[in-house]
């Protein structure tokens, strides 16, 4: 263990973010872990000591869970990204990626006033389980990532993806239940969405191409639609190249 991770926890001892077990529990873990990644606390928020696990000769596994968290801020350049449902209360985080990866470059998170912060630099695959009940803000950043949201109980939902890669594949599934605003930014990943059941939407969508592929149908850009429902999915959307699919329903308006 080296001396700033020491005095990190020291800290985290005194602020009573950690309790004396947790603090030594941590300890322990540090010096039989030295790649060991600190969750920084900014405010006293409930969350699990971080596991790790070797699961693979060249992968790394590591785990956390965290309560009271109300808005995720995700930043991936390579890999995967998958929100699902959890069956607990509680916001669990897994983190995959290569053993070697440079020390430099792993990947951090921390928690700052009720939100989940994370970025990686280097391809890693994130799968993230969200309590049943409604967040605050989704911000993801894909960078070439590709992404399965099966689960989006989030009021503002924003997804961009930085990068230039057409096999990207980005798969959305909104709830329903409340108004949602969803604003992505893509410049050659599909982008397919599921609609929740009975749920409107309304949007527009914008290509840089001219034209807007909607149900692989040629639209002219800006191309709006609307499509009646007990509750409505604004959308506002800015494409590079890439085809806007919508399922669950036959066609918008």
């Amino acid at each position: 263990m080296t001396q700033t991770q020491e005095e990190r926890l020291i800290e985290l001892y005194e602020k009573g973010v950690l309790t004396k077990e947790e603090a030594r529990a941590c300890f322990l873990e540090l010096n039989q872990a030295p790649d060991f990644l600190f969750v920084e606390e900014k405010t006293k928020l409930s969350f699990s000591l971080p596991s790790f696990k070797v699961f693979a000769s060249s992968k790394l596994r590591q785990q956390y869970s965290f309560e009271g968290i109300e808005s995720l801020f995700l930043q991936v350049s390579e890999g995967r990204v998958v929100l699902t449902k959890s069956k607990t209360d509680q916001v669990g985080v897994e983190i995959i990626y290569r053993q070697d990866a440079p020390e430099d470059k792993l990947p951090r998170i921390y928690v700052e006033k009720k939100g989940l912060y994370f970025t990686s630099p280097l391809p890693c695959h994130l799968s993230i389980s969200l309590p049943q009940e409604w967040m605050s803000v989704l911000d993801l950043d894909l960078g070439q990532a590709d992404a399965r949201l099966d689960y989006l109980p989030f009021e503002d939902i924003s997804i961009r993806s930085s990068r230039d890669k057409k096999q990207q594949d980005i798969r959305l599934t909104t709830c329903g239940g409340y108004p949602q605003h969803l604003h992505v930014q893509l410049v050659q990943a599909p982008l397919t969405l599921q609609t929740g059941k009975g749920q409107g939407i309304r949007g527009q969508i914008e290509s840089e191409a001219g034209q807007v592929l909607v149900n692989r149908k040629k639209k002219p850009s800006p191309y709006q639609f609307e499509k009646s429902g007990d509750v409505l999915l604004f959308i506002k959307g800015q494409l590079g190249g890439g085809p806007f699919y919508v399922k669950g329903i036959k066609d918008v308006n």
